[in-house]
């Protein structure tokens, strides 16, 4: 026997499971804008998506307890709505990061629509929960919101650069969400278990394969200008545009930029010029400041390439060839 009440809070909370997505991505978009004047509140509003993950973790050990008894029926709805709502959470609280520090690169639409696409899964009982009747399929789920949550989580917490973050939240996901795939099924063919140990590798090694798929979110460009001259003492940019003529560049050309990095910028950062699509140069930049409204820093193309008229582009990628922004400019004929 269980207490009345159980079942009517557990109605309760299944008619109100959508509130908690908005309620997480208004905690992600408090500590998107509050991270840098209040870390310890991102910490602690970030504590709470941690803690939801080890129930997740020990999901059989809770079905275990109640099995047999008044209270499994309960336990088990109560667990598949907790479930949803800890995915509701990890892909919401994470979309104002996607969202907000997205640099508009076109490598970056197949994340930005994944991250979409699975908070929209998880409000959406029908899509949800067919997907959680296949196993495999639901497990991968769990990995991919583990690895997106991470990936905002390491930084706030522990203050990790992006690039660490990227390979923390690989290697974690891989340790503490993959081992759910062992239990899919029962004995399997050696070829499956060959397959399930290299999707674990797999993830594992995003930061070697696909970092330049993954967006730095903890890191944006505030501030951007391709200028003719640099106000060295004001460090601002002079004599900007989108569009210069050939003659107009005798003394070359500044990349001005400002990152916005809350929590530090804790990575080397590079400029990579490209005229017409080709890579003509890559310049590592000297990083100073810290203000609010970003690391001011540039690089000078003193000579570009003859013929320099086309269209040019500067993408600003962090050592992981992550891309925090891009600059784009057109040389034309006098």
């Amino acid at each position: 026997m269980h207490p009345q009440w159980l079942p009517r809070l557990n109605a309760l909370l299944y008619r109100l499971r959508h509130l908690w997505a908005v309620g997480s991505f208004s905690l992600g978009l408090a500590s998107y804008f509050l991270v840098e004047r209040k870390p310890w509140l991102a910490a602690v509003l970030t504590a709470i998506l941690v803690g939801t993950w080890l129930v997740l973790l020990t999901e059989n050990f809770w079905l275990r307890r109640f099995r047999g008894t008044g209270m499994e029926p309960l336990a088990q709805g109560a667990l598949k709505l907790m479930l949803q709502g800890v995915h509701q959470e990890a892909f919401f609280f994470s979309l104002p990061f996607v969202i907000l520090q997205w640099s508009g690169g076109a490598e970056y639409f197949l994340f930005t629509g994944l991250v979409a696409a699975a908070a929209l899964v998880s409000i959406v009982d029908p899509l949800y929960f067919r997907l959680a009747a296949h196993r495999a399929v639901y497990f991968g789920f769990h990995a991919w919101a583990l690895f997106v949550a991470l990936l905002v989580l390491l930084p706030l917490i522990f203050k990790w650069p992006t690039n660490f973050a990227l390979d923390g939240a690989a290697l974690l996901t891989a340790l503490f969400a993959l081992p759910s795939f062992w239990r899919v099924g029962g004995p399997r063919p050696a070829y499956r278990w060959a397959i399930l140990v290299g999707v674990s590798v797999a993830i594992a090694t995003v930061p070697v394969w696909g970092a330049r798929l993954v967006p730095p979110l903890t890191l944006s460009l505030e501030e951007r200008a391709m200028a003719v001259s640099i106000n060295r003492s004001s460090r601002e940019p002079l004599v900007t545009g989108r569009t210069f003529r050939a003659s107009e560049l005798g003394d070359g050309l500044y990349a001005y930029t400002a990152i916005r990095a809350p929590l530090g910028l804790g990575q080397e950062v590079r400029h990579y010029w490209f005229h017409d699509g080709q890579l003509v140069d890559r310049i590592g930049l000297h990083l100073t400041g810290g203000r609010r409204e970003g690391y001011r820093t540039w690089s000078h193309k003193a000579h570009l390439p003859a013929p320099a008229v086309g269209d040019w582009r500067v993408e600003v990628r962090t050592d992981k060839n992550q891309i925090v922004g891009v600059l784009r400019f057109t040389v034309v004929p006098d």
